[in-house]
């Protein structure tokens, strides 16, 4: 348990250090803080881990086992929100006048209570099942609650950040776009091609070479296994044509996702707002800058449609990648860049913004 929790903590450690090296809110005070939080959590860590191992709950295999469960989900959603709270301080004042959306906060209720079902289900089947096979819904609801619960708690943190700075933006925005129901329905089409275009078509070849791949290690696993012929014949079988269903999934999935997307978009509101915090847009509030998260390019292009394309450079752990994101501008609209580029240069130093010519 105590190997675990380090590994956890070293991780967490590692992707945090390579996002806020890159983020335009980095600073030497806040690092500073950031070294003194992952010291206090390594304590932590090692102060709950040897209470655990060798305190007087080690004398119940059970109760230990419990212990670590619960403290590998307390702690890890404990240093995600306190890791969160040091690099993205900030949290949006709102005017008395504004009304708090729930928006982003809807999105994380329903895996919620996703989850909440899951573990109904898993509650019932144990209490149905023979004692012998109780250990499968257990085992599965447990898993399912180690990995979701301090997931589901920072992103519902985060997403109730977002609703207050969303409402912000609606209460005082810079300015505020609103398209026909025919505009709006012609931008998702062309939205949808250029998704597309960008994303290119599925690969074949690439999917075979997996399966062969995967196979040939479930070969090489079968060598050594010291079972029959007709045992690992059955294995090797059952386990390639797991991974072949896993390749059909991503295949349906690519080929479906565009239409997806275009549905919600069709379906979202059909505005735009900018603010001093974000953008609502698309059916999608982006904040300009977080620690893992941050607008690194503005530009405008007047060949129609006619757009504003921001780009954001996104980590996610050890890596990262920038995210378009493009906002048809209305008829007789082109007048706001001037002040949108004003804005984003003021609010967003380190970002390339030219909307309009210098």
């Amino acid at each position: 348990m105590q190997f675990v929790l380090l590994i956890f903590c070293f991780f967490a450690i590692i992707g945090a250090i390579s996002a806020w090296r890159r983020s335009p809110l980095y600073s030497p005070k806040t690092t500073l803080k950031l070294v003194g939080a992952f010291a206090l959590i390594v304590a932590v860590v090692v102060g709950v881990s040897l209470a655990i191992v060798n305190g007087p709950l080690s004398r119940s295999p059970i109760v230990q086992g419990i212990a670590g469960f619960l403290a590998i989900m307390v702690l890890a959603s404990g240093f995600s929100i306190f890791i969160v709270r040091i690099t993205d301080a900030h949290v949006t004042q709102l005017p008395p006048s504004a009304k708090l959306v729930s928006f982003n906060r809807h999105k994380v209720y329903r895996w919620i209570w996703r989850l909440v079902v899951f573990l109904i289900i898993c509650t019932a089947a144990a209490m149905v099942l023979p004692s012998s096979w109780k250990w499968l819904p257990t085992g599965l609801g447990g898993f399912m609650l180690l990995l979701c619960a301090p997931t589901l708690s920072i992103l519902f943190m985060m997403a109730r950040r977002n609703d207050r700075s969303m409402s912000a933006v609606i209460a005082n925005p810079w300015v505020h776009w609103q398209y026909t129901p025919e505009k709006w329905a012609q931008w998702a089409k062309n939205q949808q091609e250029w998704e597309e275009a960008q994303e290119g078509p599925w690969r074949w070849k690439a999917a075979l070479l997996m399966v062969l791949f995967s196979a040939g290690l479930f070969v090489l696993g079968a060598l050594f296994s010291g079972l029959g012929l007709q045992e690992n014949v059955i294995i090797v079988g059952g386990l390639t044509a797991f991974i072949v269903l896993l390749m059909l999934v991503a295949w349906w999935f690519k080929r479906t996702n565009f239409d997806r997307r275009y549905r919600r978009l069709l379906a979202a509101a059909p505005e735009a707002w900018f603010g001093d915090e974000g953008l609502f847009c698309n059916g999608a509030y982006t904040l300009w800058i977080l620690s893992g998260k941050y607008l690194l390019k503005a530009t405008a292009e007047s060949d129609p449609p006619a757009r504003v394309t921001l780009i954001f450079q996104s980590f996610n752990g050890t890596s990262s990648v920038q995210i378009a994101q493009r906002i048809p501008i209305p008829d007789g609209l082109i007048s706001d860049l001037p002040l949108l580029q004003q804005k984003l240069k003021a609010h967003c130093p380190t970002a390339s913004v030219h909307l309009v010519a210098s």
